[in-house]
């Protein structure tokens, strides 16, 4: 972001945000979402490219998504100070527990971040550009050097992100980008970076859209390569015909033949003609010809089942990537991809510039469903057996609390503390709350008291030859509750 825009941004930044609470912070690849103001406003921060650029808009950018929550312990904090620095963005903080926090966000390069400090110890960040450089240094003077006054023209040469103001007055090259003539930084950072965040869903959309295209192109194959197998396996019957024949006429065989023609008992005037091995005794062929018969028959039951899964995800899928053409806005970006996620496992694909995610890592960037139970504890909820997984084996620390209907199919539930330690159980109220939303979510919801069990996350395992889902755990406690969800859900 240009440091020009920024610092005349900041100014103005200062007067609309100074002493107003931030509500919970949300980060999606690449947007950062900071509501305050109740949450009628939104410090939007695009981190990645098409960033990085920070702009106000009234609406979140992810509409009716929920993305993950990131800085939890921003949430109720007061913003006491604004800074700008070069191209690093200062919010000062006083958090409800009236600790001193400090947000940098970082806006050069192709690449920003945002990183929280307590004192000159970074506690979170999100983004992937490196902390060290001396734009982020706790050190320099937060106060701009001379920012533009009055009304100018923000011209991009490149790129929107990388944007800058020009006295209005000034020749404009017409190779250059004019994106309009403001009286504000704030009008003009809204222009732009609703632009950008344009850029960002068409990005998203295409990271969305070429493993699922890849997706698609690997089961048409697998459907006819089942295809394939399934005529190949439906020969058990004739296989089976020939061992039988053999078996009845095995003693008018002369050893050694490596063919006979021999009566067909389902077809009485009729013979088979049959290809033998010279090598094997004629009573060893017949059993193997029974086996290969038998095998072909399970095979053929274990292929059909494949094979109609497969047809039926296939259109499915199809149908999804047809919505991709229908997608108005980030936050509907955002809400196809966790239902193409839930549904068919399908992950986001990074772009160049970024690095690749662990399978953790990447878990933990996923959106869950989850729920608030009071304000030290909340809930997160397995949509499919894949999430489940994730969620227990991936996302969850040891000293998380895991819920679970007992002996029916349902989602993984886990309990995690808000910004602390898990080392204490839970209140009596809390764990009632989480088993019920297990229980809601199970194949026993429409009883009135479902048996739920729980136990620390660390006494939760696999097994061998387990299913995504399937799990045993030890020193469990049920309890029994009835099936409901909390009043609102995250």
């Amino acid at each position: 972001m240009n440091a020009t825009l920024l610092a005349r941004f900041a100014a103005e930044l200062r007067e609309a945000l100074r002493w107003h609470y931030l509500d919970e912070p949300r980060w999606f690849t690449p947007v950062l979402s900071l509501p305050f103001d109740r949450a009628r406003n939104h410090l939007v921060v695009v981190l990645e490219t098409p960033g990085p650029f920070t702009f106000l808009r009234e609406a979140s950018p992810f509409g009716g998504a929920t993305a993950p929550v990131r800085f939890a312990a921003l949430r109720g904090a007061q913003v006491e100070e604004v800074a700008v620095s070069g191209r690093v963005l200062r919010l000062d903080i006083i958090t409800r527990g009236e600790e001193h926090l400090s947000l940098h966000v970082s806006l050069f390069g192709a690449n920003g971040n945002a990183t929280l400090y307590r004192g000159t110890s970074p506690v979170e960040k999100v983004g992937n550009r490196a902390i060290a450089r001396k734009e982020t240094s706790h050190g320099e003077s937060a106060t701009p050097a001379g920012p533009m006054q009055g009304r100018f023209a923000l011209i991009a040469t490149r790129r929107v992100a990388s944007a800058a103001p020009r006295p209005p007055h000034e020749a404009i090259d017409p190779d250059d980008n004019m994106l309009g003539v403001f009286n504000n930084a704030r009008s003009a950072c809204a222009h732009a970076g609703e632009l950008i965040l344009g850029e960002a869903q068409a990005l998203m959309l295409h990271r969305i859209a070429r493993p699922a295209r890849k997706r698609l192109d690997t089961l048409r194959r697998l459907a006819q390569n089942l295809e394939n197998d399934i005529a190949g396996a439906r020969a058990h019957a004739d296989e089976r015909r020939e061992a039988e024949a053999l078996a009845a006429y095995q003693t008018q065989i002369r050893p050694g033949s490596d063919s006979a023609e021999i009566p067909d008992l389902y077809e009485p005037g009729h013979t088979l003609r049959v290809t033998l091995d010279p090598s094997l005794p004629v009573h060893v062929q017949v059993e193997k010809r029974f086996r290969r018969a038998a095998k072909l028959e399970k095979g053929l039951a274990h292929l059909t089942r494949r094979h109609e899964l497969v047809s039926r995800e296939i259109p499915e899928l199809e149908a999804a990537l047809g919505l991709l053409a229908g997608v108005q806005s980030f936050g509907d970006a955002l809400k196809l991809y966790e239902v193409m996620r839930a549904k068919f496992g399908i992950a986001l694909e990074r772009s160049a510039a970024g690095p690749s995610l662990s399978p953790r890592k990447a878990a933990r960037e996923k959106t869950y469903r989850s729920f608030d139970l009071d304000a030290n504890w909340f809930a997160m909820v397995g949509r499919s057996n894949l999430e489940n997984d994730e969620l227990t084996f991936r996302v969850s620390a040891p000293t998380d609390w895991w819920f679970h209907a007992e002996g029916v199919p349902g989602s993984h539930v886990l309990l995690r503390p808000r910004g602390g330690s898990a080392a204490d159980a839970p209140p009596a109220r809390v764990i009632e709350q989480a088993a019920s939303i297990a229980a809601h979510f199970s194949k026993a919801k429409h009883s009135g008291l479902v048996p739920v069990i729980y136990t620390r996350r660390r006494y939760v395992r696999k097994f061998r030859g387990a299913d995504p889902g399937q799990v045993k755990c030890e020193r469990e406690t049920m309890v029994m509750v009835p099936p409901r969800l909390p009043a609102a859900e995250e």
